[in-house]
């Protein structure tokens, strides 16, 4: 770091300046010289310092107890905790004592941490609150095995107050096995540490984290949101409309949410609250709703959901979905990957198709619009067509009736489903290429009718269904496994929608809408 920087690290947080102020101010310097790669290798994200008050205010407290015992496991420079602590303080006047367990992994903090943490005894000195913080340079989950085991007492906090670190881990990561119950999919760091900290709060004890909304649905999650359900009830979630606001001084894109949940003590119904914001500067003009937790907690399948709706259009398509009680497989339908992973298959790819190729067409994500199968379209680096052959047929796919829809949504994208259409006689070739990132639906059995593919088709590109996923689904990525499991209404319905969308002689795409809602009523 240059001499300024590290003069501007080291410096005394000012007289009457509060904590949580001057950690803000240090963890703001500190982003400033250190690389992304650093960063991004631990998932470390800094809190902005109003998210963090408003995570602080979100705690229940009881005014007749007098000490805390309070866990930051990956404490960053201690804003959460220092927002935290001043919060309580200012809300309660009986309150003597803090005990505060602070992990961190990265050593390259721990100066700014200690100082952070002196600078919260001392404030807490001059109003009469004695602030222990223990300061923990270790992991979290590896640090408290034998208690998230429950070898030894596990129930040790009040409060936890997160923002823990974002990545993938492999399956041969040893923080999995210090859970009973196995964690199955490809688990995020982030997971295990909401579980870990659940697993350690006290009766009635109450946590409150700041996390990608990516848990709340997809298969990966599964065994985690079993495991956590089991742990606490949520008290109270709130969603950021912005991906990009809640940490746009990391330039982060991730939809996330802040959570609080309680110790589940008992198995009784119970309320929650859901608020949103575009992003952190008006938290302040958020309005709550109150939903049954029945309404929000969803059995899809096999899946357990977590419903998040934050408008009437998402609440009224939950109702109506809930009234459906088919699924693809209902009708013999399934949907399935592409099997064209380009860099696996590469020799394979080809720009032109010349006679003696034995080539067929491949589709991408550009190829696929709504409602309509947009090939050859031609796009820098992307091969229009794929070699068949005894080699490659495995990577192929009979030319039948599809519905291609896109797995993955960007930034730009208004819809969270993109659905196209494709009939069999699109094509004079016996078999295509579908990329990767794409999802198909057909019929194993069978072949899928005219007005079934349309029907469906009509159903994913409408603004019901795409208000139904962005109530259920905060992941960029549409998976085949929620497309399976997700309700549909009876066949007869669907062929009804596509009848009338057949009927409009390709003008039908300004009318899914009106179709889709005078056939379930809608208004």
């Amino acid at each position: 770091m240059k001499t300024e920087s590290l003069k501007k690290l080291n410096s005394a947080a000012t007289p009457k300046e509060l904590p949580s102020v001057y950690s803000d101010q240090k963890a703001r310097e500190y982003s400033k010289n250190i690389s992304k790669e650093h960063k991004k290798s631990l998932g470390q994200f800094f809190t902005p310092l109003k998210t963090a008050y408003f995570m602080a205010s979100l705690v229940n407290l009881d005014l007749a107890q007098k000490r805390f015992r309070i866990l930051d496991p990956g404490c960053g420079i201690l804003t959460l905790t220092c927002a935290l602590v001043e919060s309580l303080i200012q809300r309660n006047i009986n309150i003597k004592e803090f005990e505060i367990d602070a992990f961190d992994t990265d050593p390259s903090l721990s100066g700014l941490i200690i100082k952070v943490s002196n600078v919260l005894k001392d404030w807490g000195n001059e109003r009469g609150v004695k602030i222990m913080v223990n300061y923990y340079s270790s992991d979290f989950l590896l640090s408290n095995e034998a208690s998230i085991k429950g070898d030894i007492d596990s129930q040790i906090y009040d409060l936890v107050i997160a923002n823990p670190p974002y990545f993938k881990i492999s399956k041969e990561d040893m923080r999995l096995s210090i859970f009973d119950k196995p964690l199955k999919g490809q688990q995020n760091i982030y997971s295990l540490f909401l579980l870990g900290a659940a697993k350690l709060l006290k009766k009635h004890g109450q946590l409150v984290f700041i996390v990608p909304r990516s848990f709340t649905s997809g298969l990966y999650f599964q065994s985690f949101r079993d495991s956590f359900f089991d742990e606490i009830t949520f008290d109270y979630f709130h969603l950021f409309g912005s991906r990009t606001d809640g940490f746009k001084k990391d330039q982060v894109l991730q939809e996330n949410l802040i959570l609080k949940a309680t110790h589940k003590c008992e198995e009784i119904p119970y309320i929650v609250k859901i608020s949103s914001s575009t992003g952190i500067n008006d938290l302040l003009q958020i309005k709550q709703k109150e939903f049954p937790i029945g309404q929000l907690i969803k059995k899809i399948g096999k899946f357990n959901f977590i419903h998040l709706p934050v408008n009437s259009s998402e609440e009224r398509a939950m109702r109506l979905f809930s009234t459906w009680n088919k699924n693809l497989s209902s009708f013999g339908m399934k949907v399935s990957t592409g099997p064209v992973v380009p860099f696996r298959c590469k020799s394979y790819l080809k720009h032109e198709n010349s006679n003696n190729s034995n080539c067929v067409p491949l589709l991408w994500m550009h190829n696929c619009l709504k409602m309509e199968l947009n090939w050859p379209f031609k796009k820098t680096g992307k091969e229009d067509w794929i070699i068949d052959n005894s080699q490659s047929n495995s990577k192929t796919l009979p030319n039948q009736n599809f519905i291609i829809l896109r797995r993955f949504s960007s930034k730009d994208d208004r819809s969270k489903l993109i659905a196209t259409p494709h009939l069999e006689e699109n094509f004079h070739h016996s078999r295509l290429g579908i990329e990767n990132h794409l999802n198909y639906l057909y019929r194993p059995n069978g072949t899928l009718e005219t007005v079934e593919v349309f029907g469906l088709s009509v159903l994913y590109n409408s603004t019901l269904f795409d208000a139904y996923f962005r109530s259920l689904s905060g992941n960029t990525q549409v998976s085949a496994s929620e497309l399976n499991a997700i309700p549909l209404p009876p066949i007869d319905l669907i062929k009804k929608i596509g009848a009338q969308y057949i009927s409009l002689n390709g003008q039908g795409i300004k009318e899914i809408d009106n179709i889709v809602n005078r056939t379930f009523n809608l208004t």
